[in-house]
């Protein structure tokens, strides 16, 4: 894992080196935020697992108003039990953790038509492959990579709002269009297990002003 991080860390430059060198028609920048996961399919609820996400962009504008933006990062996701599960309900305590490195597609319209420049909407999809996965029942640590998908995908909508002309901050829901794990019983939504996240960022634009 140590491995594909500094290979995910190496890119994440080369992009931003690719953009420098083409700044007249690239911008690029950085992002870091905390996430907040649960996932659906499983016996828990609310978004009580706390993760992080950081990597870097590149963002290509077609016009005044619309841009693609290309992303590689890496989300720490998963599920958490609540207090009440445990207390009320008397489920096992648990935490499962999801490392994911994540190539983000999005495109980006900037509202200046509407005299509100420093607000972004943004959707698209991801490709996420898994990295590693760890579960943790009633205090019982175990690693169980094998039992969730390498590859899925990830459908993203948000909103980013301009702070000033570098510092911006983004939020996102995120939901699997592609189960992260497969149950083997009949059936595809309701017998599978599915990402749900809530993202919030700070990015940093390093070549020019960020909408």
């Amino acid at each position: 894992m140590k491995k594909i991080c500094t290979s995910l860390i190496v890119l994440a430059f080369l992009l931003i080196g690719f953009s420098r060198a083409s700044a007249q028609s690239f911008n690029a920048g950085l992002t870091v935020g905390p996430t907040f996961c649960q996932v659906d399919g499983d016996s828990y609820a609310g978004f009580h697992q706390l993760g992080f996400t950081a990597g870097a962009f590149v963002n290509l504008p077609f016009d005044d108003y619309l841009s693609a933006q290309m992303e590689l990062k890496y989300s720490l996701l998963g599920a958490h039990s609540s207090d009440r599960e445990v207390n009320e309900f008397y489920y096992n305590p648990y935490s499962l953790r999801l490392h994911y490195a994540e190539v983000p597609l999005m495109l980006r319209y900037n509202m200046g038509l509407f005299r509100m420049d420093f607000l972004t909407l943004e959707a698209g999809v991801s490709a996420d492959v898994r990295l590693r996965a760890t579960e943790d029942v009633d205090g019982d640590y175990q690693i169980t990579t094998s039992r969730w998908n390498v590859f899925s995908m990830t459908a993203n909508a948000g909103v980013h709002l301009a702070i000033n002309e570098h510092l911006g901050v983004g939020a996102r829901f995120m939901y699997s269009v592609v189960p992260i794990r497969f149950t083997g019983n009949p059936g595809w939504f309701y017998n599978q297990y599915y990402n749900k996240v809530v993202q919030i960022t700070l990015t940093y634009n390093i070549n020019s002003p960020l909408r």
